[in-house]
């Protein structure tokens, strides 16, 4: 029935929006301990999550994605994402920040660093209208970052060709911290809404579930009673 239907989909919401304010809550811990973690492996980077605070040593390479249409202080941009290599030979990119002029010098040298940034998931547009096409360039604009076409393209330009069927990508990106160097504005943006907002829009799904509860018991009285007239 409708209404069933109708109660399942709120009661799903409400415990949705619980599950949510469980994961701000852990962001903010996360953030508030201010530990530093080191993954080495591909293990260890498969227990990350997003926000924790990681440092990795390794050397970029000069391939660079500009990710278009992005918005600091209401100026349009683009994120600087570099490949980087770990010196367990695991790949990743790195958000360097935003910037506004592409007629800049992108390439960093390929010395070894010490990077210390925050975990982030692989950029994902809101709505995407279209494909986007990945070219064979060490610089290119983009307005979606496709993973697995980008990673296609790391290892046909990056990875030594013996082993290129072992090279590992991280499906991480690291968002460089504003102390590092070799980066540009980076105002990273936390969770917006925190987990008491959550906690309230839960409140409100669950109460307008017993509210039509408490509507579809009355309708059904109502039935029941005028048949019992007849």
């Amino acid at each position: 029935m409708l209404w069933l239907f109708v109660l399942v989909v709120m009661v799903w919401a409400g415990f949705w929006q619980l599950g949510r304010a469980e994961e701000k809550n852990a962001i903010k811990q996360k953030l508030s301990e201010g530990q530093i973690k080191q993954p080495l492996t591909p293990m260890d980077w498969r227990a990350m999550t997003a926000f924790e605070t990681t440092a990795v040593t390794g050397r970029y390479h000069n391939m660079h994605f500009l990710l278009d249409n992005q918005i600091v202080d209401g100026r349009v941009g683009f994120f600087v994402l570099t490949a980087f290599n770990t010196e367990n030979e695991l790949w990743l990119l790195v958000n360097r920040g935003w910037h506004a002029e592409d007629d800049t010098d992108f390439n960093v040298s390929s010395q070894s660093v010490n990077l210390n940034g925050l975990v982030g998931n692989w950029p994902r547009p809101g709505i995407q209208l279209g494909d986007q096409e990945i070219v064979d360039s060490a610089i290119q604009h983009v307005t979606y970052l496709p993973q697995k076409p980008v990673m296609s393209m790391i290892k046909q330009r990056l990875c030594s060709q013996p082993a290129v069927n072992d090279c590992i990508i991280l499906p991480w990106v690291l968002k460089l911290n504003p102390k590092e160097k070799f980066g540009f504005i980076r105002k990273w943006q936390l969770p917006r809404m925190t987990a008491e907002k959550h906690r309230g829009y839960a409140v409100q799904w669950f109460t307008m579930s017993l509210v039509l509860c408490v509507i579809y018991a009355i309708f059904l009285r109502k039935v029941y009673a005028s048949k019992n007239k007849k």
